[in-house]
């Protein structure tokens, strides 16, 4: 019998003496370090010690997936103490600290992702190689994850990029591609993919041989910059100063990873960042964002139902119909991703702006050293255009977003079967309307699909795919495969009018009216939901989107929920009327001045009083009660979500937490609606709901899934 497969294995030493340790989990798609890996490195470094030939050595992955993405998160759900997450963290530190302090060179060889714990392996190399593949991404994102780094990254990433960089790299979580990582000296040489190996064991045979050439000289300027800011105790306080007032700020204290790290760097020890670690690990916001993580991950298994065994098909083109501001920022997406797309709308001029949008966002990307002008004019030239269908009766897909329109929609999709040549797909991205309406009179509803986008495409992270009872697995699975392509996350949904977002969006939005008519200020609805963790309020939101995009929506959800739904007075059209649609038209709730917000002098965004005629309480006749205001439009939401699951439009809980987090805006360190009625409680949950139904009405009805729970003392996760 063989014993268990291990994760390390040793290659070498070659002539030269060096040789090359492979990390390579089994059964595993990607690598990842946990606490059990913790003995075989131990003993791997024992023998390498041990081997008198062995001068140098090169660590890389045995994956083609990428190098390490960071730590088992398996590992981390089951500490419950802080004295158990600041062991976990010594350990980690151990075992870097073991690697840095070894006799003979060490070089990390990067190619893809060396995230978190894989990041701080590699700066516990004496040296690093990192591909120019675009897969290559250096990070250290635990701050996403609620955490700080905890094997040593505090430490050794201020000493080898300096404490700004630094900073930047474990406040946001950003990730840093090879051409940056080489200028900010993160990196020791970036080399194309087939190159890595070589020009790792060339770099490891250097430093054997002492040959290594000096690092470039940095510009007197940068150096003195260096030397104010960071290499004396009076710039390393304002540097750490001024981060701290620009992090709360941002997140007005909800979050305590950033401003835990900000402590720790600030002692600059392995035992405060261990102890750090310890104390954030315990916190419900890194228990809220640690759920978030793991319905990512088990959401990526998801293509929809009856999706099992079913192969995509492969996609060569799309066709992109409407060149609005959200079919120019899916098309920009899809080149982006090596995708071929045909855009086709009623003028030419809105596929020239539909151009000049993918070029921005293009350049923005050079800007940061994604790619540079080559990769620019590659991608545009994936995009072209025109009035007719010509060129789409070739796509694959063709996605289409045009206006709220149910008449209009039905008229391109017949338009469009009648052009395809290849049996493609009409996905329709619509915020409301039944999908199986709009394919009532295909010929081909099996085709047919719902394919919901955010705005702006670019940023947002997720796309909801609504399925219709009719539409093939195959249909399914391509469209869900397409959204992964541009680098989305995807939740599949079953049709109804609002499928999921929409609707759980809704009783979020109409209780700020609700509210403003009670007599809360507008201003302090959104400060009420900002303070809740919502990254906008809905005031604002409404302006964002469009009150005009509103206004169709709700008159959907009216028309299909209003016997269930309570709905407050239409302000919205009467708004309209008055040619009122947000910021895209400098008129909204909000004042505008060339698109851009009009603040006072205290910095707080400007109200236009001309809508109290509408909304007279929302001058803000009632003092703010910000809890009890966050309450209301809370608890709408997760009734909403909840009744969702309940009539079976949400797959499973993790695609309700995922969707309203990314999508709606949830808040994340909440991990969603279902995992915060987890956290409140399902029978609190339903007292509290049970209080508002009495005071404001049937849109506090807590639905049967809440009742049932509250019942039983159930959770949404075992």
């Amino acid at each position: 019998m063989t014993g268990p497969q291990k994760s390390l294995r040793l290659q070498g030493p070659d002539a030269d003496g060096i040789a090359i340790l492979f990390i390579d989990c089994p059964g595993k798609k990607v690598n990842t370090l946990s606490l059990s890996l913790l003995p075989e490195f131990d003993a791997m470094y024992t023998a390498i010690g041990a081997n008198s030939a062995i001068k140098g050595l090169v660590i890389t992955s045995g994956k083609d997936s990428g190098f390490i993405a960071g730590a088992d998160l398996d590992d981390l759900d089951q500490i419950k103490t802080t004295s158990d997450g600041e062991r976990v963290s010594k350990q980690g530190q151990d075992g870097m600290s073991r690697l840095a302090t070894m006799a003979i060179p060490t070089v990390a060889a990067i190619h893809g992702e060396a995230l978190g714990g894989g990041l701080e392996l590699a700066l516990a190399c004496r040296a690093r190689v990192a591909s120019e593949h675009r897969k290559t991404k250096l990070a250290l994102p635990e701050v996403m994850l609620g955490l700080l780094p905890g094997a040593g990254g505090t430490v050794r990433l201020p000493k080898l990029v300096g404490l700004t960089a630094a900073l930047d790299m474990m406040l946001t979580g950003r990730n840093i591609r090879a051409a940056k990582a080489l200028k900010m000296g993160l990196v020791d040489r970036t080399v194309p993919q087939l190159q890595l190996l070589d020009a790792a064991k060339g770099l490891c045979r250097d430093l054997i041989h002492g040959k290594v050439a000096p690092k470039p000289k940095v510009p007197v300027k940068q150096e003195l910059q260096s030397f104010l800011l960071e290499r004396n105790p009076l710039g390393k306080r304002l540097v750490l100063s001024e981060a701290r007032k620009k992090v709360l700020k941002q997140t007005k204290g909800m979050y305590p990873a950033p401003l835990k790290i900000l402590d720790v760097i600030d002692k600059g020890t392995f035992e405060a960042e261990a102890k750090g670690f310890g104390e954030l690990l315990v916190t419900p916001q890194s228990a809220g964002l640690r759920h978030l993580f793991a319905a990512i991950t088990h959401l990526k298994k998801d293509d929809g139902p009856n999706t099992a065994g079913i192969a995509p098909r492969a996609i060569g083109r799309v066709g992109m119909l409407g060149a609005g501001l959200m079919g120019a920022g899916i098309a920009t997406v899809l080149a982006d991703n090596g995708v071929e797309v045909r855009l086709k709308d009623r003028d030419f001029g809105s596929i020239s702006k539909a151009l000049e949008y993918a070029n921005k966002v293009y350049a923005k990307a050079k800007k940061k050293r994604v790619y540079g002008q080559a990769g620019i004019d590659e991608r545009m030239a994936r995009i072209s255009g025109g009035l007719d269908w010509a060129g789409c009766g070739r796509a694959d897909v063709l996605i289409e977003a045009v206006f709220e329109d149910l008449a209009l929609k039905q008229r391109l999709l017949a338009e469009f079967e009648a052009v395809t040549q290849v049996g493609g797909i009409f996905a329709t991205n619509t915020s409301s309307l039944p999908i199986t309406e709009i394919a009532s009179g295909a010929k081909h509803p099996e085709r047919v699909i719902g394919m919901h986008f955010f705005s702006p495409v670019e940023k947002m992270p997720l796309v909801e795919i609504i399925v219709t009872d009719q539409t093939a697995p195959e249909v399914t699975a391509t469209t869900v495969a397409v959204a992964r392509k541009m680098g989305k996350h995807v939740i599949v949904v079953k049709d109804c009018a609002g499928f999921y977002t929409t609707r759980a969006l809704v009783p979020y939005m109409t209780e700020a009216i609700f509210l403003s008519l009670d007599g809360y200020g507008l201003h302090d609805v959104d400060e009420a939901a900002t303070r809740a963790g919502f990254p906008v309020g809905p005031i604002t939101l409404m302006d964002e989107v469009g009150i005009d995009v509103g206004v169709k929506v709700l008159k959907v959800m009216r028309h299909y929920y209003g016997e269930r739904m309570q709905f407050p007075p239409d302000v919205s059209s009467k708004l309209m009327e008055e040619g009122r649609m947000g910021r895209k038209n400098n008129k909204g709730f909000y004042k505008y001045e060339a698109g851009k917000s009009v603040l006072d002098k205290q910095g707080n965004k400007v109200i236009d009083d001309s809508v109290y005629k509408h909304l007279p309480g929302g001058k803000g006749t009632r003092a703010p009660d910000y809890a009890e205001m966050a309450n209301r439009m809370i608890l709408g939401l997760v009734n909403e979500a909840a009744l969702c699951l309940q009539e079976g439009i949400l797959r499973d809980a993790y695609a309700g937490d995922l969707g309203a987090v990314m999508g709606i805006g949830f808040p994340p360190f909440e991990g969603g609606p279902f995992r915060y009625a987890d956290r409140i409680g399902a029978k609190a949950l339903v007292e509290r709901m049970r209080q508002l139904e009495a005071k404001f009405g049937k849109r506090f009805a807590p639905c049967r899934l809440l009742v049932d729970l509250a019942t039983a003392n159930g959770k949404f996760y075992a």
